[in-house]
């Protein structure tokens, strides 16, 4: 072959390769032409909706003596509440929630104090009322009362000291604060 036949067979040769490849497709696709596709959805409304005075809510736990700490390292649990409204037990059942906060180093799930605060060895931790705990930045499951329109979710939350500044007795006394943000799924 001549240098023109090299030339020729260098672009007709890919050229009849991408229309050999074209027409299988059009056939395939002559084929195949009334498939039919059918799509379902459901368009869902929120499950509830959480009552304005609970968006932003404040836990006081009080006064804490250092020396209860040291005795029962942790207080009792205070309780706060939820308060979900307009719930439809036909869009959910259950509830996930999620309290999100800077955690405590020496006490892996619970919330360390803000750093702001004049207190120290010690750290927030949450709980359901039945005592299970809820550790911080992971996720807890409530039923919703299936013939109810208006559900409480109901918490506590405790100071517990930390190991290290008990053993050293080193929890220092002064305010203290916290924050989380706290995430509602449903489910």
């Amino acid at each position: 072959m001549g240098p023109l036949s090299i030339k020729l067979s260098k672009y007709v040769l890919p050229a009849l390769f991408l229309f050999g490849i074209s027409s299988q497709q059009s056939a395939y696709a002559k084929d195949n032409l009334r498939q039919d596709v059918r799509i379902t959805l459901t368009v869902l409304a929120p499950a509830c909706s959480i009552k304005t005075k609970d968006k932003k809510m404040e836990v006081d736990l009080g006064n804490i003596l250092d020396r209860d700490l040291y005795a029962k390292h942790r207080t009792e649990g205070k309780p706060f509440y939820l308060n979900l409204e307009d719930c439809d037990p036909r869009i959910t059942k259950r509830l996930k929630i999620k309290f999100l906060g800077e955690p405590s180093h020496e006490l892996p799930g619970l919330l360390a104090f803000s750093s702001g605060s004049r207190a120290y060895g010690a750290a927030i931790g949450m709980e359901k009322t039945d005592g299970t705990p809820m550790p911080f930045n992971k996720t807890s499951e409530f039923p919703l009362l299936a013939n109810s329109r208006n559900n409480v979710i109901s918490f506590r939350a405790y100071v517990q000291a930390e190991p290290r500044a008990l053993q050293r007795k080193k929890i220092g006394s002064g305010e203290f604060s916290a924050i989380a943000t706290f995430e509602v799924n449903y489910d």
